[in-house]
C-alpha cells in the first residue's frame, strides 16, 4: 500500500488582536522612573543639546513636560507623516538596523520602538508636539489603554520653542508615580541611568519644579553620577574575543565607607543592569562584584536588551562571550582586593601602634621610674648590642655604628617620630640575653677570666628628670658570663643622680639639659674591667621619646593556648585566637582598649620581675590610671 504524502502547512504568527499585544508591551514597563528615562533617551538619540523637564500643575492636573532641541522625530518627513509613523510602527525601530559599533557611536540604545508606551506607568494622557525647521507644530495625542490616537495642529500659543523641537507632555500623572519621579529623585535616577551618555555628549539636562513653594529647591541639574573610591585607572578596557570591547570604569571603595559599592552594566551608555553581581542569573551573586568594595560601570555595546523594561539581556553568543571575558577580569580583581585587604590590615596595625603610644605618653611623663620596652617592629633586624668595656680598665663607647643603624631601622618601622630611635636604644632589648638567661646553658669549656663589662643600655638620651635602669654583665673574651663573685662599682661623672645595687643601677637625669657619663667597674678573681655609658639629657624628648618606642602589636594565631600577649624574640605578640580577643575584635574601640591593657601588663611584668601577685596588681592599677584613654 502506498504511503500517503505528509503535507506541511506553514502558518504565519499573527496576534488575534494587535492592540492586546500593545497593551501587554505597555504594561511590562512598571517603573515610572525608567519610563521617563526612556523619553529622555529619545531626546538624546535625537542629538539634543538641551533637555528641559518641567513638573507642574496645570488646570488642577499634574503634568510632566520634556522639551528638547534635537533634530526632531523623523526630521526628513512631513510632520503629519512622521507622527503617524510613530503611532503605527510600535514594535519596530529605525535604530534596529544599526550595528553595535554604530549604535555605540550614536549612543542610541532603543531597538524596539516601544519606549513611548512607558507613559502608561506615569500618567493617563501623552502628547507629542513636534516642529522641524520653523514649520507647523503638530501634536500626536495618546491615551492610556485606548486603541485610537489623533494627530492635529497644536493650538498652544507658547512662543519659547525654537524652530526645531520635540516636547512630550504627560498629563494626569498618577499619585504613585508622582512620588517616584519627584524632581530630586528623578535627578538622582537620571544621573545614574544615563551617566555614560551624559559624560560623552555635550548636553545639558535640567529639571524645573514649578510646584514647589517658598524656599524649596526648584531647579535641578542632572549631572553624571560620581562614583565612590579610588579609580582603577589600569583597567579601562575588557577584551571580548570576536566582539566589540567593553568599556571599563571601576573604583575601589574604602572598607570603612558606610555605603557599599555597586558596579552597573550598561549598553550604549544606558544602564541595563543595576548590579553586575547578578549578571548571569545564578542563584547567588558572583564575586567580586558582591563585595561592596567595587563601584563603577562596565559598558558592553553588543547586548540584546530586554524590550520595554530595558533591564537584563538575552543570552546571545555575544552575551556568553562577554560573561567569559568577565570571569577573567574577576580573577584579576579578586587578587587586587586581597592585596588591598593585606595593605589595609597592615595600616590598621600601624595605626593601632600609634594610638597605643599616645595612650602611654602620660605614663612616660607621670611615671618616669617605669621603663617602657623598646621592642622591635615587624620585620626589623636585631637590635644593637649593649656597650662593652675592654679588660684592664679600658673604656668603651656606645653601641657600634652597625648596631645603631639597626636600632634606627627598628624604630622607624615601628612608626616612631623624633626621639623614637633613642627610646628604642635606651630600653633594654628583649632579645638580648638577661643576666640569668645563660646560667643553665651547657658549656663544653668553662668561661675564661674577666675580659670586659657589658652595659644595657649602652647609651642614654633622655628627657630631663627621666629615670633609667642600667644593668651590667661581666663577661669573658667570648661574651660568656664569668664564674665566681663579681664586685661592682658605679660612678657618675656629671649632673644627675645614680643609685647602684650590685650589677644594676638607676639613673635620674638632671632637670636641665646637658651631658654626663656613667662608669661601671667590675672585679673578678683579681681582674678588673670597666665600661662607660654616655648620657645626653635633651629637653625635646620630654614626655614623648619613651612612649614613642612602643611597637606595633603582631597577631599570632595560637588557638587553645592561654597566653594573651608576650614579648618574644624582640617582638610584641598577641594571641588573636584567644577568646578574649575574639570577643572584642569586631569593635575598633574595644580592640584598642584590650591591646592597651595588654601592653600595660607587659610594662608591669618587665619592671617588677619577681614581685608577688599583690604588688603586680597594684602596679598594674597604677599604670592603667595614668593612661590617656
Amino acid at each position: 500500500m502506498a504511503k500517503r504524502a505528509v503535507q506541511t502547512q506553514k502558518v504565519k504568527l499573527k496576534p488575534a488582536n494587535p492592540f492586546d499585544l500593545i497593551r501587554l508591551l505597555a504594561r511590562s514597563q512598571n517603573d515610572p522612573r525608567k519610563a521617563v528615562c526612556e523619553l529622555v533617551q529619545n531626546s538624546l538619540d535625537a542629538q539634543a543639546r538641551r533637555i528641559e523637564l518641567s513638573w507642574a500643575n496645570e488646570h488642577q492636573v499634574r503634568v510632566l513636560r520634556i522639551l528638547d532641541d534635537g533634530v526632531g522625530v523623523f526630521p526628513e518627513l512631513e510632520r503629519r507623516e512622521a507622527l503617524q509613523r510613530i503611532a503605527q510602527t510600535i514594535g519596530h525601530s529605525h535604530k534596529r538596523s544599526l550595528t553595535p559599533s554604530e549604535r555605540q557611536q550614536l549612543l542610541a540604545l532603543g531597538k524596539y520602538g516601544i519606549g513611548l508606551l512607558g507613559f502608561w506607568s506615569v500618567g493617563r494622557w501623552m502628547d507629542i508636539r513636534s516642529r522641524v525647521n520653523g514649520g507647523e507644530i503638530l501634536v500626536l495625542r495618546l491615551e492610556r489603554d485606548r486603541e485610537e490616537a489623533s494627530i492635529e495642529v497644536s493650538r498652544a500659543r507658547r512662543t519659547t520653542e525654537g524652530p526645531t523641537f520635540t516636547e512630550i507632555v504627560i498629563r494626569g500623572v498618577e499619585e504613585g508615580a508622582a512620588r517616584q519621579i519627584r524632581p530630586g529623585r528623578l535627578q538622582a535616577y537620571l544621573s545614574s541611568e544615563l551617566r555614560g551618555q551624559l559624560l560623552q555628549r555635550d548636553v545639558e539636562v535640567h529639571i524645573h519644579d514649578r510646584i514647589a513653594r517658598g524656599l524649596a529647591h526648584k531647579h535641578f541639574v542632572v549631572k553624571p553620577q560620581r562614583f565612590l573610591g579610588r579609580p582603577l585607572s589600569q583597567l579601562t578596557t575588557l577584551e571580548v574575543p570576536g566582539h566589540e570591547d567593553a568599556r571599563v570604569e571601576l573604583y575601589l571603595v574604602g572598607a570603612d565607607v558606610e555605603r557599599k559599592g555597586r558596579v552597573q552594566l550598561a549598553c550604549g551608555g544606558t544602564t541595563v543592569l543595576d548590579d553586575l553581581a547578578w549578571a548571569n542569573g545564578e542563584d547567588g551573586p558572583r564575586a567580586p562584584w558582591d563585595s561592596g568594595r567595587l563601584e563603577g560601570v562596565i559598558d558592553y555595546p553588543e547586548l540584546d536588551v530586554a524590550p520595554s523594561t530595558r533591564r537584563g539581556f538575552l543570552p546571545t553568543d555575544s552575551a556568553v562571550a562577554f560573561l567569559d571575558a568577565l570571569a577573567r577580569l574577576e580573577l584579576e580583581l579578586m587578587a587586587l582586593l586581597r592585596e588591598d585587604e593585606a595593605a589595609r590590615e597592615q595600616e590598621q596595625e600601624q595605626g593601632v601602634a600609634r594610638k597605643i603610644r599616645a595612650a602611654f605618653r602620660r605614663v612616660a611623663t607621670s611615671l618616669p621610674e617605669y621603663e617602657l620596652p623598646g621592642v622591635r617592629a615587624r620585620g626589623a633586624a636585631a637590635e644593637s648590642s649593649p656597650a662593652s668595656g675592654s679588660g684592664g680598665g679600658a673604656s668603651s663607647g656606645a653601641a657600634s655604628a652597625s648596631g645603631e643603624s639597626k636600632v634606627s631601622e627598628c624604630a622607624a618601622l615601628a612608626g616612631a617620630e623624633s626621639g623614637a630611635v633613642d627610646a628604642a636604644r635606651d630600653a633594654t632589648p628583649d632579645s638580648a640575653p638577661r643576666a640569668d638567661e645563660d646560667d643553665d646553658e651547657p658549656m663544653l669549656f668553662p668561661p675564661g677570666p674577666l675580659a670586659r663589662v657589658r652595659v644595657e643600655p649602652g647609651r642614654l638620651r633622655v628627657a630631663p628628670g627621666a629615670l633609667r635602669t642600667l644593668r651590667a654583665r661581666a663577661v669573658d673574651a667570648d661574651g660568656r658570663r664569668v664564674s665566681g663573685a663579681v664586685s661592682w662599682s658605679w660612678t657618675l661623672e656629671g649632673a644627675g643622680e645614680l643609685v647602684s645595687d650590685g650589677d644594676a643601677a638607676r639613673y635620674v637625669a638632671a632637670e636641665d639639659p646637658g651631658a654626663a657619663t656613667i662608669v661601671v667597674r667590675a672585679s673578678n678573681a683579681g681582674v678588673e674591667a670597666q665600661a662607660r655609658v654616655v648620657v645626653e639629657v635633651l629637653a625635646e624628648l620630654a614626655g614623648q621619646e619613651r612612649a614613642s618606642g612602643i611597637p606595633e602589636p603582631i597577631a599570632v594565631q595560637a588557638r587553645g593556648e592561654r597566653w594573651r600577649s608576650r614579648l618574644r624574640e624582640g617582638r610584641w605578640e598577641f594571641n588573636a585566637a584567644h577568646r578574649d580577643y575574639e570577643a572584642v575584635a569586631d569593635s575598633p574601640t574595644k580592640r584598642l582598649r584590650y591591646l592597651v591593657n595588654l601592653f600595660a601588663k607587659e610594662t608591669v611584668l618587665r619592671n617588677f620581675q619577681g614581685a608577688d601577685d599583690a604588688e603586680l596588681l597594684e602596679r598594674l592599677v597604677e599604670v592603667l590610671t595614668h593612661l590617656d584613654t
